[in-house]
C-alpha cells in the first residue's frame, strides 16, 4: 500500500510538474509570438515603403554665398496613413545608415502653396528612442530635433541650409505599440546635383562716359592723376585660341586712344597695351601660368599720383597660395586723362569666370589711402562677397576721389540675368561739395554668358 501510494504521488508531481511546464513554454511562446508578428508587421510595412524626390533647387546665400538654400519636391508612398520624417544636414560618412540627427538640423518640411511655402502644423519637437525593425535593435536616443507627421501619397516641400560638401538625411519613422522605428532613410547630396552661383564668363560693352552723367569731362571714368582697374578671375579650361579677359579702352582728351589688355592662350596669361589708331601692341607680355579652378585677383593701376605716368603697373595674386605672384610695368604712349572708358570682360568660349571688378578714379594725393582701399577691400573679400555697401561707403567718406565703378557678376539662382549693368558712384562735377555722392547705373551693350562653378 505504501508503495502504491508513494507511485500515486510521484505521478501526481509529474503531471503538475508537466503543466508548470507546458504553462511556462506556452507563456513563452506566446510572446515571442506577438514580438515576432510585431517585429514582421514592422518589416513588411518598411519594405513597402518608397520616397519620390524632384531635381533640386537652389538659391545661394548672400554675400559670401558658402551657404544655399535648397529645395526638393518629396513624395513618400506608405501602406500607412501617416508617417513621421525628421530631416536634417549632415557632414558626409563613409556610410549614411549610422548618421544621427543633431541639434544644427538646418533643415524643415513645407506645403508648396501659390504664394508660397507654409509651415505644417504637424511639427513636434521629438525626443525618443529609435528603434530598426529588424530584431528591434535601437539606433539611438534622439532629441533636440523637430519631427513632422505626413500625409502618406501626398507631396511636401523639403527645404534645407546646407555649404559645399553637406548631405540632407530623412528618417521616415513609424510608430508602433510604444516604440518608434526607423522605417526607411534616404540622404541627398545638393554638391552632385550641382549647386552653385553662376558667374560671369564674357559680357558685352560698358561704356562710361562723363557726359552722360551731367559731369564736367574729364575725370570721372578716368583720370590721368590716378586710375585703378581689377577684378577676380578663374580659368575654367586651358583656351585653344587667343581669349580676351579683359579690354579696357581709353579715350583720352587728345582722342589719342589706346587699350589695357589681358588675355589667356593655353594656360598663359599675357598682358599688353595697345594702339586701336595704328592696330599695333605698344608693349605686350607673359605674366603668369595659370591653374585651372584657382581665382586668381589682377589689378591695374596708372597716373601722375601713383608715379606711374604714361605706363601701366600689373600685379596678380593667387588666392590658393596667397602670394604675389608677378609685377609688370608696360608703357604707353599717350597720357589717360580723359572721359571716355569702354570695358568689355571675357569672352563666350567659357574659357574664364570672372565673378566682379572695380574701377577707381583718383582726385589729388589725400585720397590715395581710400584709393588703394577699393582694391584691397577686393582682394580681402575673396571672389564672391558683394563689396556693394564697401564700396558705397567708401566714396561717401572721400570726397579726394573722382568715382569708383564695380560690377558684380554673381548671380545665386537659374536662370542669371542677361544683362548686368555697372554702379558708378561719383561727386557731381568732381568738386566733393554736396553731402552725397550720386550714383549712375552703367548699362551694358550686348549679352553676358555665364558659368556655373
Amino acid at each position: 500500500m505504501p508503495s502504491a501510494v508513494t507511485n500515486l504521488l510521484i505521478i501526481i508531481v509529474t503531471v503538475i510538474i508537466a503543466l508548470s511546464a507546458f504553462e511556462l513554454y506556452s507563456k513563452f511562446f506566446s510572446v515571442q509570438g506577438l514580438t515576432f508578428l510585431q517585429e514582421e508587421n514592422v518589416i513588411g510595412i518598411s519594405k513597402i515603403v518608397q520616397v519620390a524626390v524632384s531635381q533640386v533647387s537652389f538659391k545661394g546665400l548672400p554675400p559670401s554665398y558658402n551657404y544655399f538654400n535648397v529645395s526638393y519636391l518629396i513624395w513618400i508612398n506608405s501602406p500607412t496613413k501617416y508617417v513621421t520624417v525628421i530631416p536634417f544636414v549632415a557632414s558626409p560618412r563613409l556610410n549614411p545608415f549610422y548618421i544621427l540627427p543633431s541639434n544644427s538640423q538646418n533643415a524643415s518640411i513645407f506645403f508648396s502653396m501659390t504664394n508660397g511655402y507654409i509651415p505644417l502644423n504637424t511639427k513636434f519637437a521629438f525626443d525618443g528612442n529609435v528603434y530598426l525593425p529588424q530584431q528591434t535593435q535601437l539606433i539611438g536616443k534622439i532629441n533636440g530635433v523637430y519631427a513632422y507627421n505626413l500625409t502618406s501619397n501626398r507631396s511636401y516641400i523639403l527645404s534645407a541650409k546646407v555649404s559645399n560638401g553637406q548631405i540632407i538625411m530623412l528618417w521616415i519613422l513609424y510608430y508602433y505599440q510604444g516604440k518608434w522605428y526607423r522605417l526607411d532613410y534616404t540622404y541627398l547630396n545638393p554638391s552632385n546635383a550641382g549647386i552653385g552661383v553662376y558667374v560671369l564668363s564674357g559680357s558685352g560693352n560698358y561704356v562710361g562716359n562723363s557726359k552722360n552723367t551731367n559731369f564736367m569731362p574729364p575725370h570721372q571714368v578716368t583720370s590721368q592723376t590716378g586710375l585703378g582697374f581689377g577684378l577676380w578671375f578663374k580659368l575654367i579650361s586651358n583656351a585653344t585660341t587667343k581669349t580676351y579677359l579683359l579690354n579696357v579702352t581709353i579715350t583720352p582728351t587728345n582722342n589719342k586712344d589706346f587699350s589695357i589688355l589681358v588675355w589667356v592662350i593655353g594656360n598663359k596669361l599675357y598682358v599688353g597695351t595697345y594702339d586701336p589708331s595704328s592696330n599695333k601692341y605698344i608693349a605686350q607680355t607673359y605674366l603668369i601660368t595659370l591653374y585651372q579652378n584657382n581665382w586668381y585677383f589682377i589689378n591695374f593701376s596708372l597716373g601722375s599720383q601713383l608715379q606711374s605716368s604714361q605706363k601701366v603697373n600689373f600685379t596678380i595674386y593667387n588666392l590658393s597660395s596667397q602670394k604675389w605672384l608677378n609685377t609688370t610695368t608696360l608703357g604707353t604712349t599717350t597720357q589717360s586723362n580723359g572721359y571716355i572708358s569702354t570695358v568689355k570682360f571675357g569672352s563666350s568660349l567659357k574659357t574664364v569666370a570672372i565673378s566682379q571688378a572695380y574701377f577707381v578714379t583718383l582726385k589729388n594725393n589725400q585720397g590715395l589711402p581710400n584709393f588703394y582701399n577699393v582694391s584691397s577691400t577686393m582682394l580681402k573679400n575673396g571672389p564672391l562677397y558683394n563689396n556693394t555697401y564697401n564700396y558705397n561707403w567708401t566714396i561717401v567718406n572721400s570726397n579726394n576721389l573722382y568715382a569708383i565703378g564695380y560690377w558684380y557678376f554673381v548671380y545665386p539662382s537659374y536662370p542669371p540675368p542677361p544683362t548686368i549693368p555697372g554702379i558708378l558712384w561719383y561727386w557731381p562735377n568732381g568738386n566733393g561739395k554736396t553731402n552725397y555722392p550720386q550714383i549712375y547705373y552703367i548699362p551694358e551693350q550686348g549679352y553676358n554668358t555665364y558659368v556655373l562653378i
